[in-house]
């Protein structure tokens, strides 16, 4: 009997709930529009969601119609913070890609080739080759640096240069 009573009270309640949908959704709607900004659809997605609420928790609900709307009011807070955390940028702020990274794919073979070479070669050679070519030292800056002079700087550069070209070569099995 008390099965009876539960299926009767879940059909009057489905009747009550049609009833209470009818007269209330459009408040529900409007103040979601008028107080909050949100778009109808936006509204209307909420409205179905306090009712939906509702319906899970009726037996709970004392003044209806202040649980409708402050139910609403909750739900278009809460809906505005998510959307707050994925609003797109403006389009003028926008970065655009930077042109001269458009080719860096196409240099990369070189680069590693490049790194495989600088590989090959003694310790010294490979600063004298870092100096000079990563870092564009001139070969007077790089004379300083190894604390050597000029002369010698420029054919350290060219004997190391040779150096790993050879030791490449000979590496790659040409």
């Amino acid at each position: 009997m008390s099965a009876e009573l539960q299926t009767t009270s879940v059909l009057d309640r489905t009747d009550d709930f049609g009833a209470i949908y009818e007269q209330n959704y459009n408040l529900l709607v409007r103040t979601a529009i008028k107080h909050y900004h949100i778009s109808e659809l936006d509204a209307e997605a909420l409205a179905h969601e306090v009712f939906l609420a509702y319906f899970l928790k009726a037996h709970e609900v004392i003044n209806l119609r202040a649980w409708l709307v402050s139910a609403v009011c909750n739900a278009a807070k809460a809906f505005l913070r998510r959307r707050a955390r994925y609003v797109a940028l403006p389009e003028e702020s926008v970065e655009l890609p930077d042109p001269s990274l458009a080719r860096v794919g196409e240099a990369w073979p070189d680069q590693l080739a490049g790194r495989e070479a600088f590989e090959c070669v003694t310790a010294r050679c490979q600063i004298a080759l870092r100096l000079r070519y990563l870092e564009g030292y001139s070969v007077p800056e790089v004379a300083a640096e190894l604390n050597t002079s000029q002369k010698y700087a420029q054919k350290l550069i060219s004997r190391c240069l040779q150096q790993a070209r050879r030791r490449y070569r000979r590496r790659d099995g040409e």
